[in-house]
């Protein structure tokens, strides 16, 4: 894109300072405005394939898949493959995500055993060991967003893993903004999407396994009882048309592309240099927002999610003097 053409398309734009969706770079903006492309043909498949491996490469994982859907499609995709009904898990209940955890495990009726934690502080760990005897899997938000807490999912890996139990670890808000390597950190599943660190348009579910939790997907002792979340139904469709229609269902190409371009950048500069940067911004960010009076939350907030408040002897700019005191999250992606 042209020097011009950057600065046309970044003038009277609202800056968007929220864990997500994010405000496109002008790069991926111009790829969104570009003809739709058909979600077959030996064009696409190569495309398609690159972000999927350009994914795999930035959260270490072994096995991945790109769903049309918000990231509560790609937990409710997770949750489908790695339980069956019945089962026991630990759901770690840290605030408002936290608490979605908790609803949809029960929605997929698993036995559910919540981790409470004190706001705006993470988890114990200690308090999930207890819960684990006899359960089948430990569900987390590696940063929720609600209270801008980073858990320490590694640790709660090592402690799942000894108790013959796996980790779906809800990387939504952190993926792209927060050091994660799969395999290294014991994750055996994780689930983001599009639209926050990852650069891209909302729209797309990103569902990654390391070997250990695509184990788990494959040895249930039945399907799951959903046609499009079937995670087998869309390695059948890479098997039987893998250079013509690797997908069971029709892919939303533009979105696709968009999150390609994004994720490609991130590995061009590589994810270390990438999430310094991502770091070094929210420094600046927390800096003027004490230098304004706010309190900015403590130093387990993630990288590029933390929570602030107001003090309530200072009129803001956007909203009545009732307003409440605490702040909303903010986000530097």
């Amino acid at each position: 894109m042209s020097t011009l053409a950057r600065e046309q398309s970044t003038a009277d734009v609202e800056h968007l300072m929220i864990p997500g969706p994010c405000r496109l770079d002008p790069d991926e903006q111009e790829v969104l405005g570009r003809p739709i492309q058909p979600h077959y043909g030996q064009r696409w498949v190569p495309r398609f394939r690159r972000v999927l491996d350009d994914l795999g490469g930035i959260l270490g994982a072994r096995h991945t898949y790109l769903l049309p859907g918000s990231g509560s499609a790609g937990l409710d995709a997770a949750l489908f493959n790695l339980f069956e009904p019945g089962q026991r898990v630990v759901v770690v209940d840290s605030g408002y995500f936290g608490s979605r955890l908790v609803a949809m495990a029960r929605a997929h009726r698993l036995e559910v055993r919540v981790a409470p934690c004190v706001p705006g502080r993470p988890v114990d760990p200690a308090r999930v060991a207890e819960l684990l005897p006899g359960s089948h899997g430990v569900l987390v938000t590696h940063v929720e967003s609600s209270t801008a807490v980073r858990h320490p999912v590694a640790e709660l890996a090592a402690l799942a893993r000894a108790a013959g139990a796996v980790i779906l670890v809800d990387a939504i808000a952190s993926a792209g903004g927060e050091r994660i390597d799969m395999t290294p950190m014991g994750i055996d599943a994780l689930v983001t999407a599009s639209q926050k660190g990852l650069g891209g348009a909302p729209g797309l579910a990103v569902v990654a396994f390391t070997d250990r939790g695509k184990q788990r997907v494959d040895s249930r002792s039945c399907r799951p009882p959903t046609w499009y979340f079937d995670l087998a139904r869309w390695d059948r469709a890479v098997e039987e048309c893998p250079g013509l229609e690797p997908t069971p269902v029709t892919m939303p190409t533009s979105l696709v592309e968009v999150l390609g371009s994004s994720v490609s950048r991130i590995g061009s500069v590589g994810i270390g240099s990438w999430l310094d940067r991502r770091e070094w911004l929210a420094g600046k960010c927390r800096t003027g927002l004490r230098r304004l009076g706010l309190r900015v939350s403590r130093t387990t907030s993630g990288r590029r999610t933390w929570s602030s408040w107001w003090p309530t002897n200072v009129p803001t700019p956007s909203a009545p003097s009732s307003a409440p005191t605490r702040g909303s999250c903010s986000a530097v992606a």
